[in-house]
């Protein structure tokens, strides 16, 4: 994982943004340490999922604890504490992982077109459509030194034209 994060159960909304959190003020992250839910904290959130072949491929993400009034849902009114979700932040760890890795090669190799082919074809396999696509490239664009990012920028405005 690329950070401690909360195990959330996204088989638990609450509203299309919101899932239950903890029933306790407190809860451990992905590295044992024991975090204490306040409103509007920042959390970094994981839940279960698996890629095509049926290896963990875990959903990361980011949101905000809040407390919800969950009176009108019985079985859940023992919960203390939910979070609501950025969608925009959703991605597989394994999609993270690689982008970790492509400022890296885009940096080392700014004029490697196989890198950036592989991008593509990366992308393109995991479903990803092209405002996902976007945002990735601009997450990275951020973390590259400027002539890698104006590598990035080209590569965006490719994937503008190739997906329209």
């Amino acid at each position: 994982m690329d950070r401690a994060r909360i195990y959330v159960d996204l088989n638990e909304m609450v509203t299309d943004d919101i899932v239950l959190l903890s029933k306790d003020d407190t809860k451990a992250d992905s590295m044992g340490s024991i975090i204490t839910f306040y409103e509007g904290l920042p959390v970094s959130l994981y839940s279960d999922d698996a890629s095509n072949s049926g290896e963990t491929d875990n959903l990361i993400f980011e949101g905000i604890a809040i407390k919800y009034d969950l009176k009108g849902y019985p079985e859940w009114r023992h919960v203390k504490w939910c979070v609501r979700i950025d969608w925009n932040s959703l991605m597989h760890e394994s999609d993270m992982t690689f982008l970790q890795l492509l400022p890296i090669e885009i940096e080392k190799h700014p004029n490697d077109l196989l890198t950036l082919h592989k991008f593509l074809i990366y992308f393109k396999n995991h479903g990803m459509e092209k405002d996902s696509m976007l945002k990735n490239l601009e997450k990275t664009k951020n973390q590259c030194d400027s002539k890698a990012k104006d590598v990035l920028i080209d590569l965006m405005n490719f994937v503008v034209g190739w997906c329209s």
